[in-house]
């Protein structure tokens, strides 16, 4: 691992998880230094999203000030808590009409002893697509069928934060001519995030996931990005792991019953 304390890690992953979700919401707000909520106006509990920090204390009032945020919204929405303080606040939050769904693990690789994997890079077509993401959701939306407006309006999500200058960069494979895999990669200092990452269903289980990634692994790490982070779901940490990701800590995620 690169040569950084793991809670010097862990803050990094957390300001690129922020930058991401700051760019694809139509507005967000602070409930102290540990709590963000995200809103991206869409009806899905995945993309309205309150996020707590791995830090001691008590912000039981913060937590209720940013659950009830969101209720004012009418939107769905889940609130994504570490696992190492699930214990403290999920009495709370089941008070509040929230139970626990699913786990998630937050993940890291050291961009700087990653060995690139030639041969799958090199023979997957990998385009960037900021100028065509109607390609890059054709696989984001088979592989995650986001509702509530479905893939337009979280298109239209990206397409706000490329104008507005956000980093972020959209990639998709081309298996003759045809998009199969897309994922979504933000940068900021010495930091990298991918997100999105999804395959057509009758596509996937034929490595094309993992050779996007190999592709935009190499291109980060030329540009000089030293880590580079992810959340992945229990379906996606093989495939992570494979690449070289390793666990940093786990997410519990609540939602409303």
């Amino acid at each position: 691992m690169v040569q950084v304390p793991s809670a010097s890690i862990i803050d990094l992953y957390h300001q690129a998880e922020d930058y991401f979700f700051v760019s694809i919401s139509q507005f967000h707000r602070r409930f102290g230094a540990d709590l963000s909520a995200y809103c991206t106006g869409l009806e899905a509990s995945s993309l309205n999203l309150l996020m707590m920090k791995d830090r001691p204390g008590d912000n039981s009032q913060q937590l209720a000030e940013g659950v009830a945020f969101l209720q004012r919204t009418g939107m769905p929405f889940c609130v994504v808590i570490p696992q190492a303080q699930v214990s403290r606040v999920s009495l709370q939050l089941q008070q509040q009409h929230l139970m626990a769904a699913d786990k998630t693990t937050c993940m890291v690789l050291d961009l700087v002893t990653y060995e690139v994997q030639e041969g799958l890079a090199q023979l997957a077509d990998v385009r960037c697509t900021d100028e065509h993401l109607e390609d890059w959701g054709l696989p984001v939306q088979s592989a995650f069928e986001p509702d509530g407006g479905g893939i337009e309006l979280y298109l239209e999500r990206h397409r706000a934060a490329l104008l507005a200058g956000r980093a972020l960069r959209h990639f998709t494979l081309y298996v003759d001519q045809r998009p199969v895999s897309a994922l979504t990669l933000s940068l900021g200092p010495g930091v990298a995030r991918l997100d999105d990452i999804g395959t057509l269903r009758e596509c996937q289980g034929r490595g094309y996931a993992t050779a996007l990634i190999h592709s935009v692994l190499r291109l980060i790490q030329a540009q000089g990005a030293k880590i580079c982070v992810l959340e992945a779901s229990l379906d996606g940490l093989s495939i992570y792991r494979k690449v070289g990701f390793t666990g940093l800590f786990d997410y519990c995620t609540f939602c409303q019953a």
